[in-house]
């Protein structure tokens, strides 16, 4: 009772801090703006961030104190069969714990002594993507088939640094692209378009001398922001955005046992499209002027610019086998589509779409089960439903499958007098453009989008 107790106080503490750094984080953007002091702002921003860890680190000891002790009354009332399948859940869990709470910059007594460009020397490209593999936090992005795939498909400068320490080992990665056009502005991001980047690194200092050789590129070019997609807390103390989130399921060894965990709700849901005779297709590049018609009108509905053909052509060919392309019919009729790709345990969903008309058969119901069963079968432990904003209704639709919430931590290093950047569609600005984009003929979005998005991050 007493561990329950003081983990719901925690929780409310927690909640509390977390709302005061965000305020404090935008009246110190504001004072930052407006040239007034925002010394004392920045000092009680450290001590509550401060208090913030430390409350954090204490609710994650109760919970695993709590994990450890059990409650051996219930554990009497079920069968074996029933603890058999508690325990696989909890484990499952704690796959999704452990992933989620990697850290992207290590604890190591590692120290760089130089930083230098992927290409700069021979041999670094090979032992570029060796690093990203064995670190705990890496994902699809930061590895060197991003760097060719951007600079072929759109042709923006990358830089792709990595710290080197005393015997020429690779201790630390961060790959970099700009992003620069009047309508947008002049920025870097590790990595665009995509979840997911910022710095891998065995310590601090390394990912600070590799942050000190990214500023001085930023101001070089005259770029007014670096945005860091790191997954978890970094410990560089920078501006930082967690609107952002994602939802990651783990996946048992069966489907069945997936299935089973799911609500009523949810299986009558994937089961009503079964019954109307639609048929989910997985599959390669042969698929993608399907998914394309879909995704490109979808896009068109939301008022948003989309991708052109040659960036999933081109995403295909880069990344290799583990990319899927999934498309939904309905009486033969493609009205869904979802690209899948995996890397280590993880699959992930960067882009799906339905017909809205289509909407109400739930086809994206029985997609997406259709996937999960496919990410099952190739082994995956954790499917990772992809990019939101809480409480949106892809939030909802997400969260449904019984998926654990994963926030997203974007760092941001703001050149001098910058503030944190506004590109999203939830900006007043942009609302009165979204209108009239989606009145606009689809021929003529798939035409002029391409030629904007390249340069949306």
């Amino acid at each position: 009772m007493n561990d329950t107790y003081n983990l719901d106080s925690l929780k409310s503490r927690e909640d509390q801090l977390k709302a005061r750094k965000g305020e404090l984080s935008r009246l110190i953007g504001e004072a930052k703006k407006n040239g007034s002091d925002a010394n004392e702002l920045i000092v009680e921003m450290g001590a509550i961030s401060a208090e913030f860890k430390e409350v954090a680190a204490h609710i994650k000891t109760l919970k695993k104190a709590q994990r450890q002790q059990g409650d051996w009354s219930n554990d009497e009332m079920l069968t074996d069969g029933q603890q058999d399948k508690a325990k696989q859940a909890e484990k499952l869990q704690q796959v999704i714990e452990e992933v989620s709470s990697a850290p992207q910059i290590l604890s190591l007594a590692t120290k760089a002594f130089r930083v230098v460009e992927i290409d700069a020397e021979p041999g670094l490209r090979a032992s570029w993507d060796d690093y990203v593999d064995q670190h705990p936090q890496s994902s699809p992005y930061h590895k060197i088939w991003v760097k060719s795939f951007v600079e072929s498909v759109y042709g923006h400068p990358c830089r792709f640094i990595c710290a080197l320490d005393e015997t020429d080992r690779i201790v630390g990665v961060l790959p970099l692209t700009q992003l620069n056009s009047r309508l947008f502005g002049n920025f870097i991001v590790s990595a665009p378009y995509f979840n997911y980047g910022g710095i891998l690194a065995d310590s601090r200092q390394v990912a600070q001398i590799l942050l000190a050789d990214a500023v001085r590129w930023r101001d070089q070019v005259g770029a007014g922001h670096i945005e860091l997609r790191h997954l978890t807390p970094s410990s560089l103390r920078l501006p930082q955005r967690t609107e952002k989130l994602t939802f990651w399921l783990a996946l048992p060894q069966q489907e069945d046992d997936l299935w089973l965990s799911f609500k009523p709700k949810v299986r009558a849901q994937i089961k009503r499209p079964q019954k109307e005779g639609a048929e989910v297709t997985i599959g390669g590049a042969e698929l993608l002027d399907d998914f394309y018609a879909v995704f490109s009108r979808n896009m068109r509905d939301l008022g948003t610019p989309v991708y052109g053909r040659n960036f999933f052509y081109g995403f295909l060919s880069s990344y290799g086998e583990s990319a899927r392309v999934v498309i939904g019919r309905l009486n033969k009729t493609v009205v869904a589509c979802a690209i899948v790709i995996g890397h280590g345990r993880r699959m992930e969903i960067p882009w799906a779409s339905t017909l809205q008309e289509a909407n109400s058969s739930g086809i994206n119901m029985l997609m997406y089960w259709e996937i999960l069963k496919f990410s099952i079968h190739q082994k995956y432990q954790i499917f990772d439903f992809g990019r939101c904003t809480e409480g949106s209704g892809t939030y909802k639709f997400k969260q449904q499958w019984g998926a654990t919430p994963v926030r997203l931590h974007w760092d941001y290093c703001l050149a001098e007098g910058r503030d944190a950047p506004k590109l999203n569609p939830d900006n007043p600005k942009f609302k009165l453009v979204i209108a009239v984009w989606k009145r606009l003929p689809v021929w003529l979005t798939n035409m002029v989008g391409p030629l904007l998005v390249k340069y949306l991050p």
